[in-house]
């Protein structure tokens, strides 16, 4: 994109928009081929920013915290890039290894997918209907759930319906869960559990069917 010759061929406005890309694409690359040290999660989300992805991932979805839950997912998943051991790889090596694994990672997922005897990921909005021998609910963190949002927003009955779904799916066992801190954006944070007030008082004791065994809370 460097050659006169070609560049001479186009418009000058197209001509210089190459220029610009051209030049950012150099700078941006620079620090990856770079031997000095680099926080990689900090290249990552710059440029993801540059490039717009996480106003793409924002567009995609009408539903706010729908759309901000992505971009905080990708973030959790940059975060992870200075988790590497440097070793003596530069920047850009680095970030190949990474994409190798989560590409490698991706790769597994898919060909277990057909495996009958297998765990089942699944959110609470997606559980509606179905039922599984044992469930586990994992994140019962004051911001998870309930979520942030519906402490502003007044949307705690919707809260307290979700999880009833959820607890209901369970024929057999039950397992709930907290953290007493997680990780968000790169930065330890400390976790409270949450308390959803009202909840039994609303929906009642789940109905056993013959041969079942009552439901177990535990706390992680």
């Amino acid at each position: 994109m460097r050659h006169t010759d070609v560049l001479g061929e186009f418009q000058a406005r197209t001509r210089e928009s190459i220029e610009a890309f051209t030049e950012w694409l150099e700078v941006t690359r620079a620090p990856l081929n770079a031997e000095q040290p680099l926080q990689m999660a900090s290249w990552a989300d710059r440029f993801l920013t540059d490039v717009g992805y996480y106003n793409e991932l924002r567009k995609l979805d009408k539903a706010v915290d729908v759309a901000e839950n992505r971009v905080r997912n990708l973030k959790d998943l940059i975060a992870t890039l200075d988790g590497i051991e440097p070793g003596a790889k530069t920047p850009g090596e680095r970030l190949l290894a990474f994409l190798e694994d989560i590409t490698l990672d991706a790769d597994k997922a898919e060909e277990k997918e057909s495996a009958g005897d297998a765990v089942t990921l699944i959110t609470m909005h997606s559980c509606k209907g179905l039922e599984y021998p044992h469930v586990f609910i994992v994140g019962l963190e004051d911001g998870l759930l309930p979520h942030s949002r519906s402490k502003v927003e007044g949307t705690l009955d919707e809260e307290r319906r979700l999880f009833y779904v959820a607890i209901t799916r369970a024929k057999q066992t039950l397992s709930i869960s907290h953290c007493a801190g997680r990780k968000k954006y790169g930065s330890c944070c400390v976790s409270s559990i949450a308390v959803l007030e009202g909840t039994s008082r609303r929906t009642g004791r789940a109905r056993r069917r013959p041969g079942e065994r009552t439901c177990e809370g535990r706390h992680g």
